[in-house]
C-alpha cells in the first residue's frame, strides 16, 4: 500500500514535535549544558538539541517510509548531504555553547583573525559556510545564484542567533517566516524538512517562552539555517541578492543599535516580540556575536 504525501508529511510532524518535547522534558533540569539567560540565570541550553533530534527523526521516517518513491523527499543521498548540512550547523553551535565566553561582536572575531588567532566564533562561521555550500550543491544550484546563496543562507544562520537574546524571540521570527516560504512554494522537496522544523519549534516554544531551556547557539543556527534555504529556493536569484543585503544590514545593525532596540522601536515588532511570555522583562542584554 502506497502512503500519501499528507500523511508522510503528518508522519514528519507528529514524530518531529513529539521527539523534540520528550528530550526538551527529560532534560529541562540538565546541568550537563548551561548557559545565563537575560536574567542572569543559569538554565539548560538544550532546546538545540531537542530541535535538531526532532528534525532528523521526523524528516528520515519520511525517507523510510517513502524510499523507493521520493514524492516528498529528495533522493536518499540529497536527504542525507541536506540533513549532513544541518547537522554541521548544529555541531558548529554546539561548541560554542558547550564553552560559552563573554560575547563580542563580528568585527571583533574578524580583527582577531587578522591578528592570527581563530577564535571558535570564526571557525562556527566557517563551518556555517560550509553547510551552506554542502546544501546548495545537493539542491544543484551552479553560478550567480551558489555565490549569493552561500553567503546567504549561512548569513540567516547567524542572524537567527542574534535574535536569540530574549525567551521565545528565534522560534517566533522563525515561525512565520517559514510558513511565509511554505506558502509560496508548498510542493518543493525541502518542505518536509521545514515542516519538522517547524513542529519541532512549536514543542520548544513554551520550554523557551517559559524560561525553562534555551535555544543556544546550536537551535538559533538550525532553525535559521533552515529559515534561510527555504526562501533560497522560492526567491529568484535577484530575489536572493536583495535578501542577502537585508542580512547584512541587519547584522551592520545588531553591531551598532543592536537588534532588541530595533525590535523595540516598532510597536507591532515589539507586541509580537513579547507575545506569550510567561514573566517579566529581566535585566537588559545585549545582542549576542554571531560567534562568541
Amino acid at each position: 500500500m502506497t502512503i500519501g504525501k499528507g500523511t508522510l508529511i503528518i508522519l514528519a510532524t507528529v514524530l518531529a514535535a513529539a521527539v523534540t518535547f520528550l528530550v526538551a522534558l527529560r532534560n529541562r533540569r540538565a546541568t550537563f549544558l548551561t548557559a545565563e539567560n537575560h536574567r542572569g540565570e543559569r538554565i539548560p541550553v538544550v532546546l538545540g538539541i531537542a530541535i535538531t533530534a526532532g528534525l532528523m527523526v521526523g524528516v528520515l521516517s519520511v525517507l523510510v517510509a517513502d524510499f523507493r518513491n521520493h514524492r516528498v523527499v529528495p533522493t536518499a543521498k540529497g536527504t542525507a548531504e541536506i540533513l549532513g548540512a544541518i547537522l554541521l550547523v548544529f555541531l558548529a553551535g554546539l561548541q560554542d555553547d558547550a564553552r560559552p565566553t563573554r560575547t563580542h561582536g563580528l568585527v571583533w572575531h574578524f580583527q582577531q583573525l587578522a591578528r592570527g588567532r581563530l577564535t571558535p566564533g570564526i571557525v562556527k562561521l566557517a563551518v556555517s559556510v560550509l553547510a551552506a555550500a554542502v546544501f546548495l550543491l545537493a539542491t544543484r544550484q551552479h553560478g550567480l545564484r551558489l555565490a549569493l546563496g552561500i553567503p546567504f543562507v549561512a548569513g540567516a544562520a547567524n542572524l537567527w542567533n542574534l535574535m536569540d537574546v530574549a525567551p521565545g524571540r528565534a522560534i517566533k521570527f522563525f515561525l512565520p517566516v517559514s510558513g511565509v516560504a511554505l506558502g509560496l512554494a508548498p510542493g518543493r522537496g525541502f518542505a518536509v524538512f521545514e515542516w519538522a522544523a517547524i513542529a519541532a519549534a512549536l514543542a520548544a516554544l513554551p520550554f523557551d517562552l517559559g524560561e525553562v531551556a534555551m535555544l543556544g547557539d546550536s537551535g538559533a543556527y538550525v532553525l535559521g539555517f533552515v529559515a534561510g534555504s527555504a526562501l533560497f529556493l522560492r526567491l529568484s536569484t535577484p530575489g536572493v541578492a536583495i535578501a542577502l543585503a537585508l542580512v547584512v544590514l541587519l547584522h551592520a545593525l545588531a553591531e551598532t543599535v543592536t537588534l532588541s532596540r530595533l525590535v523595540s522601536a516598532f510597536p507591532p515588532l515589539r507586541w509580537f516580540d513579547r507575545l506569550g511570555r510567561l514573566r517579566e522583562e529581566g535585566r537588559a542584554t545585549e545582542e549576542p556575536s554571531p560567534a562568541r
